[in-house]
């Protein structure tokens, strides 16, 4: 530090520069990258899934319109064993996935664990249907937290996230070197569930 201030305010910066550039590719290469790969496998997945039920949910009301009761019930059938299917592919998505009840407990639970990292706030968001214009399930689950600490630090913790035996949806993970030399993280994760229930914090 005595070297450092020794230095001109030119020479400072740039080394603060450099030091913020070397922060933010480290970020980017270790962290952001795979976590977004993850991320839009899991979003083209639920993409699937919200396809496969709008199209499900218009055959079955299609069938119940039908005139005569025979075709109407043959066009039920066929949609229902549909359904099955989605059903089926619902339970594949979601299987390991933290459960809604769980999720705040399993998020608070690895914080303890990092004394290292300071929580600004954590709040659930409205549960949401992933089928369009409807209430019917399954719904996604969203939390909100927002971690302060430093860079490796949060790191870890992230880290210690992805390496549970539950599963977490990432929606977003921004990152804010505003409060140098801690960095801020807002996280957005969801799970997965067929019960609209949400336990808000």
């Amino acid at each position: 530090m005595a070297r450092f201030d020794q230095l001109s305010l030119r020479e400072r910066a740039l080394i603060a520069a450099a030091v913020l550039a070397v922060v933010i590719t480290l970020w980017d290469t270790l962290l952001m990258q795979p976590l977004e790969v993850k991320r839009t496998a899991l979003s083209a997945n639920l993409d699937t899934l919200q396809s496969s039920m709008a199209a499900t949910s218009q055959a079955i009301n299609a069938a119940r319109a039908t005139d005569p009761t025979t075709i109407a019930l043959g066009k039920v059938k066929t949609a229902e064993r549909a359904l099955a299917g989605v059903n089926s592919d619902i339970e594949s998505t979601s299987a390991g996935l933290v459960p809604p009840e769980r999720m705040i407990e399993v998020i608070r639970d690895v914080l303890r664990q990092r004394r290292d990292i300071g929580l600004i706030s954590l709040r659930s968001e409205p549960v949401a249907s992933l089928l369009p214009q409807s209430t019917a399930g399954p719904y996604l689950h969203p939390v909100e937290l927002v971690l302060e600490g430093r860079y490796l630090d949060i790191l870890r913790y992230l880290r210690a996230l992805e390496e549970l035996h539950w599963r977490f949806y990432w929606k977003t993970l921004e990152l804010d070197n505003a409060h140098y030399p801690l960095d801020r993280v807002r996280i957005e994760l969801s799970t997965l569930s067929l019960d609209r229930t949400w336990l808000g914090l």
